[in-house]
């Protein structure tokens, strides 16, 4: 009798591992690199890139990044930063350019990778932007290997677009 129920215990103890292993792995960590999400975007699956809103950093000639804003997903504005989108001169130098029609965002999705080709970059990756409880709020698609964000306890997340500085030629 006592064998049966020390054998009851550990059962129930493997099963709540097990439980709060799968509850746990739906939570994002922020800035880490989405490979599913990454080859999305390089094969220009539009079926996943119709579900983000998507923001260019940079010139639309030759993006430094970009934003992809999950559509409908967040109960608090925790992406892009409506703040760093707005019209304040205060963040006019870190403002995020206009939503891109399908067209932009599938020539600038290729400028990012002719740019990493070009320079001698990483590929662009799919950078995790997550509240600080772990949701998803969308990604940052760039060669660079983090991005500056703020990340309030009420889930707002406010994400500024990279600045690359060029290269002269012969560094």
């Amino acid at each position: 009798m006592r064998k049966q129920r020390v054998i009851l215990f550990v059962v129930c103890l493997v099963s709540v591992a097990i439980a709060l292993t799968l509850a746990w792995g739906a939570v994002y960590k922020n800035l880490d690199t989405d490979k599913a999400a990454t080859d999305k975007i390089t094969a220009l699956d539009m079926k996943f890139i119709k579900g983000y809103v998507v923001y260019p950093a940079g010139t639309k000639e030759a993006p430094t990044a970009l934003f992809f804003d999950i559509k409908g997903g967040c109960a608090k504005p925790c992406a892009i930063s409506k703040k760093a989108h707005a019209k304040d001169e205060a963040y006019e130098q870190k403002a995020w350019g206009p939503w891109l029609t399908e067209k932009e965002i599938i020539y600038a999705i290729k400028a990012l990778a002719a740019q990493a080709a070009e320079s001698k970059l990483s590929p662009p990756k799919a950078l995790i932007v997550a509240d600080t409880k772990g949701q998803l709020g969308g990604y940052v698609y760039t060669s660079l290997d983090t991005v500056h964000m703020e990340r309030d306890k009420d889930g707002t997340v406010l994400v500024y677009p990279p600045t690359i500085e060029p290269r002269l030629k012969g560094n």
